[in-house]
């Protein structure tokens, strides 16, 4: 598998080469044809020309640019060229292209990797612990924790660039910052958290199923509303509704889990009795994996687990300070002292809740600012990173752009799963992925719609064509993730997380290929 993931990106490299030298030879027809196109048209636009192809001139044609629109040669309106854009566009810069080739670039790649050293402390130091303090709190179970609370944080960046995109910058950023990082955040995630756990860690497969049916439906409410590429209040306001039904779900999630857990056993039942006469065969249908009882247990024995985690804090946590050297290797002490600076930052500005665990509100509210804030520095100097060494957007967005974004989900998971917890970081980087959709895209729009009298003519405009085909292919990742988890009887393991880490190298080479070289743009 991972031979042939090779050979298809050996070969999107040959085709891409072949193209670019296509354009090259078809760049100056290409202008020649606006320059005529534009002389002959009235109220031309790069989004729309109007123009009469018939001699009665009662017939217009409307040409819109889709990504996957290949060229048809019975098409009577040319194909349109028009300059493409940077993600750097969308980015402020403090250094010119010329510093950065000159060496200017180093330090971009500091402040990137000083920010994961950030987010990686204030994940494992405050961010989890406040998790679990409100899980014990509020009687929370785990997976439910993590689809709501944890995932709103680690939403926060997603939520803090689509608000920028949408009331600064009046760009894309924000919708294709989120659809870029959600195919990572969906099976990406997963596999990291496979490929950190020690031992093979079980999943109860009723929030895996909850939460990967609340996404698809998140998605599908994403496609139809950015179908005709224009967002009105009406529709925004419908994913924000999304977002209240997702919370009430949520709620709800104990009584729904028992009505589904009794329709589990009524199926198994009706199954044993249909073949209690016949010879004892092994079931071929995966119903028979889905057993109510290891749900059940889950949430009976949480408690106790919050509990036990509780006394099993060390006194070196409960006393820890930045003004003393930890008493580890000489590796961690020179990594303490490089991180230094951070960790004076968040000793005081973010309570611990393993001191103060009534100051947990406190402590979320502040995690979610430094996620947010450290998230949105990452993508910054990812950005700047990738135009310095050319490397192309689509591959920027969907690899450096993408794994930047899913930073919290990321480090999470895999603190996670080194403790043998890897199912809150799943329902994690599932609820964060909905939320994304329903919250961090929604209020934004809605406000902004709002703001501009929410009129039938009050809308937000989508310039990227091929958006929604995009969005109906992380439907596909969900699946892919699903169907992983069932064959691997909902164990997170290194065989899992190596399955989900090709089938991830797999739909990422399909997306770069789709993106530059089987539908690419009308861009030069």
């Amino acid at each position: 598998m991972l031979k042939i993931v090779f050979y298809f990106i050996i070969s999107s490299l040959v085709l891409t080469y072949q193209q670019d030298t296509v354009h090259a030879l078809a760049s100056s027809t290409a202008k020649q044809e606006i320059a005529d196109l534009e002389s002959n048209c009235t109220n031309a636009s790069l989004d729309e020309i109007r123009c009469q192809t018939s001699n009665d001139g009662s017939h217009k044609k409307r040409r819109t640019h889709i990504w996957f629109a290949v060229f048809r040669a019975n098409d009577d309106v040319e194909d349109i060229t028009e300059e493409c854009g940077s993600s750097a566009d969308d980015f402020p810069s403090f250094l010119t292209l010329d510093q950065r080739l000159n060496g200017g670039i180093v330090l971009h790649i500091f402040i990137a990797i000083y920010c994961f050293c950030l987010i990686a402390i204030v994940c494992d130091h405050y961010f989890i612990p406040c998790v679990e303090e409100i899980c014990s709190t509020l009687e929370l179970s785990e997976d439910v924790a993590a689809a709501t609370f944890m995932a709103v944080a680690t939403s926060a960046p997603e939520l803090f660039v689509n608000v920028i995109g949408t009331f600064l910058l009046g760009s894309d950023i924000g919708i294709g910052t989120i659809v870029g990082s959600s195919m990572f955040n969906t099976i990406g995630v997963a596999a990291i958290g496979g490929l950190a756990a020690p031992y093979p860690i079980k999943i109860a497969w009723w929030p895996v199923t909850r939460d990967i049916s609340l996404y698809i439906c998140a998605i599908v409410m994403l496609v139809c509303i950015t179908w005709d590429q224009f967002i009105y209040w009406y529709e925004a306001l419908i994913l924000c509704c999304g977002y209240i039904f997702y919370f009430i779900i949520m709620v709800l999630n104990k009584r729904i889990a028992d009505g589904v857990f009794k329709l589990v056993d009524y199926i198994n039942s009706r199954r044993s009795i249909g073949t209690s006469t016949e010879a004892p065969i092994k079931p071929i249908s995966i119903i028979s994996s889905f057993r109510s009882d290891e749900p059940r247990m889950m949430y009976i024995e949480k408690n106790n687990a919050l509990l036990e985690k509780q006394i099993s804090v060390t006194d070196f946590e409960a006393d820890y300070t930045i003004y003393q050297l930890p008493k580890s290797g000489l590796c961690y002490k020179a990594f303490f002292i490089f991180t230094w600076p951070i960790r004076f930052c968040f000793y005081y500005t973010v309570p611990d809740c393993k001191k103060y665990p009534r100051l947990f509100p406190v402590t979320f509210v502040t995690c979610v600012i430094w996620i947010g804030c450290n998230s949105y520095i990452v993508s910054w100097m990812m950005t700047l990173i990738g135009e310095t060494f050319q490397i192309p957007d689509a591959v920027l967005g969907m690899t450096f752009l993408a794994i930047g974004g899913c930073l919290p989900e990321s480090f999470s998971i895999a603190i996670l799963s080194r403790k043998g917890e890897g199912k809150m970081g799943v329902s994690n980087a599932l609820g964060a992925n909905t939320m994304n959709i329903l919250l961090s895209l929604g209020m934004p729009w809605f406000i902004k719609t709002l703001m501009a009298g929410a009129k039938d003519d009050s809308y937000i405009q989508i310039q990227s064509g091929s958006l929604e085909y995009t969005i109906l292919g992380l439907i596909a990742v969900a699946a892919t993730l699903y169907i992983s988890l069932i064959f691997t009887k909902f164990h997170l393991s290194k065989a899992s997380g190596l399955i989900m880490l090709v089938c991830y190298c797999g739909f990422l080479a399909l997306a770069i290929l789709a993106d530059m070289v089987f539908f690419p743009g009308n861009c030069v």
